[in-house]
């Protein structure tokens, strides 16, 4: 079973990636995003980007989520410490898909 964990700090590194089919590209649009990238502590953290809330580099978050075996983080769910912002997605979804596969 997948073990959860939760990390709080500063958002750096943030990338928005647009999925389409299998390409992905980097965009500067957040709602053109399907995935979120972004560092928290150090740590690696990607996101579908399904209503996920607003947040810049620099904000004070809390992100639980599914750890991989290459380092990363699969977010559950984001609460901005900043703005307020909550997100939620589903645990289990995270647990069987990998954005971090081969690591």
């Amino acid at each position: 079973m997948a073990k959860n964990e939760t990390l709080r700090g500063p958002v750096s590194n943030l990338k928005y990636i647009e999925k389409t089919g299998r390409t992905m590209r980097y965009t500067e649009k957040a709602e053109d995003a399907t995935i979120v990238n972004f560092e928290v502590d150090g740590r690696a953290i990607a996101a579908m980007s399904i209503d996920f809330p607003t947040i810049t580099e620099g904000d004070d978050v809390e992100v639980t989520g599914v750890a991989s075996r290459g380092g990363g983080m699969e977010a559950a769910r984001l609460h901005n410490h900043t703005t307020g912002a909550d997100w939620q997605f589903n645990p289990r979804s995270a647990a069987r898909r990998s954005f971090f596969r081969g690591g």
